[in-house]
């Protein structure tokens, strides 16, 4: 057991590393990374074959990567560029690979160092503690009537690799987010006898090709400016550029957002006449406020329109030997239905005393100040839950910010381990 660590990070992903990357730049070694999975990037390298990012250009800050990485990201492409960056900041070795945290508790929470993190191999304590869990952490498995009776295969986006063992079989793919889109798609191109998408709600759908591809031109331009910029600054300043970005109340956000779903709106495809209708709110306030995500089309829709996936927008009444009843009346047969039903962060899984920590709502995120510190304990920090724009484009803002905050806490409050902290 050590119980002299500085800060623990919990997840070795985007946000994880980042916050390590800037824990190393402000003077901060006395830490690990908890990581359950055999690699960084555990939940995109064991996500399904034909995961792509939707950002074009993704990068974490102050390192765009050695080499030449694809436009859109695929999945091993993002696990070797995050590798590539936690060599790069030296803090691949703070990883405990293999680790699961089972139980995280505040043994007295007058006295500082006293986090206790209890996982599969170990105990060990620490005097900040980050979760980078991220809010895809634990499926969301759904359960019906007469699942029992089904002899068919039911499974998990988050299980399914590629559309190879469907081949000539019948399978029900249930959701409308992205991770359904591309796996209807995929089992289509597989070979699959018949693909249905059952879409339970509304959902807002956009093309990636060609409008978007139009965009990328424009978004490399940018991008191309914005790095120049960059190589004026110190690194500090760029950090203060970052502070900056992710300084905004509120009010200020959701106006933010409810101008750039005043400009996405143009984009959204009509797909109306094949029972897919666009959500109420916008896309953007959809996916910052209540973590719904828009589907962004990659070729699925074509197959929606020539007849080879087709939408059911129904429910599920309930399961038979053979199949699936739905409520409108109608049943079908099918070898597998594929439960594209999203995710739950799953920090209340782990952490003791979690509705001290978290807000009791179906979501379970935490309760911070809006830049990832609990506002019920300073020594505890989330990172990758707040509400922003940008997603995924502003992890890495969060985290260094978060590993800059971190040092000075530590520092003003003269609880470091005996390594002196430069900054």
């Amino acid at each position: 057991m050590n119980a002299e660590l500085d800060v623990i990070i919990i997840g070795a992903g985007f946000c994880g590393i980042t916050v390590a990357a800037s824990l190393k730049k402000f003077g901060i070694e006395n830490f690990v990374i908890i990581e359950k999975g055999k690699t960084v990037a555990r939940i995109w390298k064991n996500a399904y074959e034909r995961l792509v990012t939707q950002n074009p250009y993704f990068t974490l800050p102050f390192f765009a990567g050695k080499r030449n990485y694809s436009t859109f990201k695929t999945k091993d492409e993002i696990v070797d560029y995050l590798t590539e960056y936690a060599h790069h900041f030296q803090v691949y070795d703070h990883i405990r690979f293999d680790e699961e945290v089972q139980n995280i508790n505040k043994i007295n929470h007058q006295i500082d160092n006293d986090w206790q993190i209890q996982t599969n191999k170990d105990i060990l304590k620490c005097k900040v503690l980050v979760i980078c869990t991220g809010l895809t952490n634990e499926p969301i498995i759904l359960s019906f009537v007469g699942q029992e009776d089904f002899t068919g295969e039911i499974i998990h986006s988050s299980i399914y690799k590629n559309g190879i063992p469907y081949k000539n079989k019948k399978i029900l793919v249930l959701g409308s987010g992205n991770s359904s889109a591309e796996i209807a798609l995929d089992l289509y191109e597989h070979g699959a006898s018949s693909i249905d998408m059952l879409i339970r709600g509304k959902r807002w759908v956009f093309p990636l090709y060609p409008r978007l591809r139009s965009l990328q031109y424009w978004l490399w331009q940018i991008r191309s400016y914005f790095k120049r910029l960059f190589h004026k600054h110190t690194v500090d300043t760029k950090i203060a550029a970052m502070e900056k970005a992710i300084d905004f109340t509120p009010e200020e956000l959701q106006v933010e957002i409810n101008e750039y779903d005043k400009f996405v709106r143009r984009f959204a495809l009509d797909l109306s006449a094949y029972s897919i209708y666009p959500e109420d709110r916008g896309a953007i306030d959809m996916e910052v406020n209540y973590g719904r995500v828009a589907w962004v089309d990659r070729g699925t829709v074509k197959q929606i329109k020539e007849g080879n996936i087709k939408v059911i927008y129904s429910h599920i009444q309930q399961l038979t030997k053979t199949g699936v009843i739905f409520s409108n009346g109608e049943s079908k047969d099918y070898d597998a239905i594929i439960l594209g039903t999203g995710f739950r962060p799953g920090i209340n899984k782990i952490l003791r005393q979690s509705e001290l920590y978290l807000n009791l709502d179906d979501r379970l995120l935490p309760k911070t100040n809006g830049k990832c510190q609990s506002v019920v304990d300073p020594t505890l920090y989330f990172v990758g839950f707040e509400k922003k724009l940008g997603a995924s484009g502003t992890y890495g803002y969060y985290g260094w910010c978060t590993g800059k905050r971190i040092a000075l806490q530590l520092q003003n409050k003269q609880f470091l381990s005996p390594q002196k902290l430069h900054i």
